[in-house]
């Protein structure tokens, strides 16, 4: 499958979003082809999917980056917003977004190697 085919399948707001080139090109520019391997493409698609689900909110709604909407009320307005377990830098804030977690997941099922494991350039930043 393409990086285009996966982002379609998996999250559908971004593939039809304007901005899905620039996402792929950033997510391209931070995934190690060399790491990755087979699952290359599946590595960008996730993480373009994350970037796009922070900066712009799951559907298309403006979530101001700050992750997955969790709940909210209307009388009196309130929004929660889910944040996965506790962040390290480790994991780059990779665990604010379910697509966040399925790279995290990637990353763990590939062997060990080297000092940089995470698969990505430059670290998870």
């Amino acid at each position: 499958m393409t990086v285009r085919e996966i982002i379609g399948a998996i999250c559908p707001a971004l593939a039809k979003n304007e901005g899905l080139d620039a996402f792929v090109k950033m997510a391209e520019e931070n995934t190690s082809r060399s790491f990755f391997g087979k699952q290359y493409a599946y590595a960008v698609a996730y993480r373009a999917c994350h970037l796009f689900t922070i900066t712009a909110g799951s559907g298309g709604n403006a979530a101001l980056g700050l992750g997955q909407i969790a709940s909210m009320s209307e009388g009196g307005l309130s929004v929660s917003f889910a944040t996965g377990s506790q962040s390290s830098d480790a994991d780059g804030g990779l665990e604010t977004s379910k697509y966040g977690k399925m790279l995290l997941g990637l990353i763990k099922s590939r062997p060990k190697m080297g000092v940089n494991t995470a698969g990505l350039a430059g670290g998870m930043a």
